[in-house]
């Protein structure tokens, strides 16, 4: 489809872009991509942490341009070289949207929006809180220039109504927030079929699956926890990498488990998609969530879910047949959690979607590109 665009270019900033990894980075990504197919020009700017120097690509038809960080820093991805560029070359732009909230990246684009007088559109990903106690307290000098950010939004999309609430409890009421769910991968092989995936020796086994970045938050150790409480033909499949995987893994050892955790790191999508098919339940105990994505991809794949009980997967089980999704507190221990999946897995995998009310990434595009053309018709 090709949409009548009569404006300039929008830019996406983000913290990072594509090859790297993580729910904020494909986010852009699939709206980046998605755009383009509609033919509405778009341009990323971003930040390489690890470069001293910018540099220009073209990825998939987009102009990408990385700018280095302070000394490279990954945490709050500060880069006066992005700041410099965004103020000079702003004006070609119909629009800056900006993105992560946690990081100082979109003031950056504040800055630029209200000096330059270029629209800014936020999408927060918002969670209220770090997720350390460092950063928690990185959080209370912080949050008025966040709120000061998004204030100067002429608007902000949101992930989830749990997103919003958020917001508008840390930075005002009268916040323009339109919330539109991201997108879900919906699996291209029927629902259920075998996939005979098996690169370590886990034929026969009952597979517990957990997918996103290894941080404290996302509560991957109080899955190891529950696997004590297992039999010993379940084994835990752990996709994605972060600061908290050598902790998984000394917590592992720990309680003995040894072969029965498997710690994969990051993984193409087609062996992703092939850990959805194979796994018997899938797992997230995450405390923060601005969208419940992975909880509603495995949903999608057919797969049994246990879930934190927070606002984000409380949204996610509206998606589905009622079931499909099993809350628990976040302070079940391990027995309790570990009861939990096996009633999950009792339940079976699910063999049709077709009744199920799932987001797609193009419908997240059509409905920011409508964002756009309000943003851009008001004076």
């Amino acid at each position: 489809m090709t949409t009548i665009w009569p404006h300039p270019p929008v830019c996406l900033v983000a913290p990072l872009y594509a090859p790297a990894t993580g729910g904020v980075e494909r986010y852009v990504e699939r709206l980046a991509s998605g755009l383009y197919a509609q033919g509405i020009p778009v341009e990323i700017a971003t930040t390489d942490p690890a470069s001293r120097r910018v540099s220009t690509e073209v990825r998939a038809g987009i102009p990408v341009r990385r700018f280095p960080t302070i000394r490279g820093d990954r945490l709050f991805y500060p880069s006066p070289a992005l700041t410099r560029w965004l103020r000079r070359n702003a004006a070609r732009y119909a629009l800056l949207h900006a993105h992560n909230l946690h990081t100082l990246v979109p003031m950056a684009a504040a800055w630029t929006s209200r000096s330059g007088g270029t629209p800014l559109v936020l999408s927060a990903h918002w969670h209220g809180t770090g997720h350390t106690p460092a950063r928690r307290l990185l959080h209370v000098p912080y949050r008025p220039a966040a709120g000061w950010v998004a204030r100067t939004a002429s608007a902000i999309v949101g992930n989830s109504e749990g997103e919003a609430a958020l917001l508008r409890r840390d930075f005002g009421p009268r916040l323009p927030i339109t919330v539109i769910p991201e997108g879900i991968e919906l699996p291209d092989r029927p629902l259920g079929s075998p996939v005979g995936y098996d690169p370590d020796g886990l034929a026969g086994r009952i597979t517990v699956l957990s997918v996103g970045r290894l941080e404290a938050y996302k509560g991957v150790a109080r899955v190891v926890q529950a696997m004590t409480s297992l039999p010993t033909g379940y084994r835990l499949v752990v996709v994605g990498e972060g600061p908290a995987r050598e902790a998984i893994s000394d917590a592992a050892a720990a309680a003995g488990l040894g072969g029965r955790i498997v710690l994969r790191g990051r993984v193409p999508d087609d062996e992703l998609q092939a850990w959805y098919q194979r796994a018997a339940v899938f797992v997230s105990l995450s405390s923060h969530e601005s969208f419940g994505l992975t909880v509603l991809e495995a949903a999608a794949a057919g797969v049994p879910v246990v879930a934190s009980d927070i606002p984000a997967h409380r949204e996610a089980c509206g998606f589905m047949p009622a079931g499909r999704i099993t809350l628990v507190s976040q302070t079940s221990d391990g027995p309790t959690i570990a009861g939990a999946i096996t009633s999950a897995i009792a339940e079976g995998r699910a063999d049709d979607r077709l009744a199920w009310q799932l987001p797609t990434w193009d419908a997240l595009v059509d409905r920011t590109v409508a964002i756009y053309r309000s943003v851009l018709a008001t004076p």
